[in-house]
């Protein structure tokens, strides 16, 4: 078994940029700096599928101060993803050039499934191995949804709605009504049904949120009843409420929700909606873990394939 390595992952989001290095070991992961950037560069993503200027230029100023983290701690290994905006950028190969000058780091573009299943490693690793579990995260331009045993990810979907993409889609203006939330989820429920059938009730015994959009909302509920520990329907049910009748996500009337993510949530709560009326969800619990952690873990995994060596060479018997 590999020992102990000080390893760090970069995950360029369609909402945010988070760079986390951490010790990470048989024990567990262990951070020692973390750092969020919200970059919104799904929000620069054009009708034609052209990435902004504007965009690239917020994302760059992020890759070079996580450039100047990683020089300070000098972790063992550095593997950096690109999630869902970039597969959909018609310009993302430029910008990975210009990406990796700024990081000084390759970043891997991962598919919408991969991405699902190192978040399933990420949320589970700690967790019962034996439950079998959904993990629900939602991005800034997709949605994962992963049904697993323990800490292994069996059916992964990766659908193309998210709090970025949809707030920008539905909520474009700040203003919010009943009906557009109303429009909101019925369309995005129509880009979940072709995958319910994959995640039917009845086989999982726990249900777990791992994005900043599904912390924010578990947030509110919690700032407003503190022995609330899920998400539930009737939760929902009282944010749309509430997000309708101030006509706007207003932070100082919605306690939880910070400055920095009120541009996005109503296009979130409208998704998470669509998931548990599509799903028929009763519950779901945050976690702390996403992406970035299912990236120190798969890459301390090879990191431990590596040092076991090959496989011993087994003798032939001749006949």
């Amino acid at each position: 078994m590999a020992k102990p390595a000080t390893l760090a992952a970069v995950d360029l989001g369609s909402n945010s940029f988070h760079l986390i290095v951490a010790r990470v070991g048989p024990k567990g992961v262990t951070p020692l700096v973390v750092k969020k950037d919200r970059v919104r560069l799904a929000a620069g993503l054009g009708p034609d599928g052209v990435l902004s200027a504007e965009a690239q230029a917020r994302a760059l100023e992020s890759l070079h101060g996580m450039r100047a983290l990683l020089a300070e701690h000098r972790p063992d290994a550095v593997r950096a993803v690109g999630t869902s905006t970039l597969r959909k950028a018609q310009n993302a190969l430029p910008f990975l050039v210009r990406a990796y000058a700024a990081l000084g780091h390759r970043i891997d573009v991962i598919t919408g499934r991969d991405e699902a299943r190192l978040i399933y490693e990420g949320v589970s690793a700690e967790l019962n191995p034996e439950t079998w579990r959904l993990v629900i995260d939602i991005g800034g331009g997709s949605t994962e949804v992963v049904l697993g045993r323990g800490r292994a990810a069996l059916r992964c979907e990766s659908v193309d709605v998210g709090c970025v993409s949809w707030s920008m889609r539905h909520f474009g203006d700040g203003v919010i009504t009943a009906a557009r939330l109303d429009a909101a989820s019925r369309e995005a429920r129509a880009l979940f049904a072709p995958v319910r059938e994959r995640f039917a009730s009845g086989t999982f015994t726990e249900v777990l949120g791992s994005s900043g959009t599904i912390r924010a909302i578990a947030r509110v509920l919690r700032r407003r009843d503190p022995s609330r520990d899920s998400v539930t329907p009737s939760g929902l049910r009282w944010i749309r409420d509430s997000l309708a009748a101030a006509g706007r996500v207003d932070p100082k009337l919605l306690d939880g929700v910070s400055e920095s993510r009120a541009a996005v949530f109503a296009g979130g709560v409208a998704t998470l909606t669509a998931v548990f009326e599509e799903l028929g969800l009763d519950a779901l619990r945050p976690s702390d873990n996403a992406l970035r952690e299912g990236v120190l873990r798969r890459l301390w995994a090879e990191r431990d394939a590596q040092d076991a060596g090959p496989p011993p060479k087994t003798a032939r018997l001749s006949a």
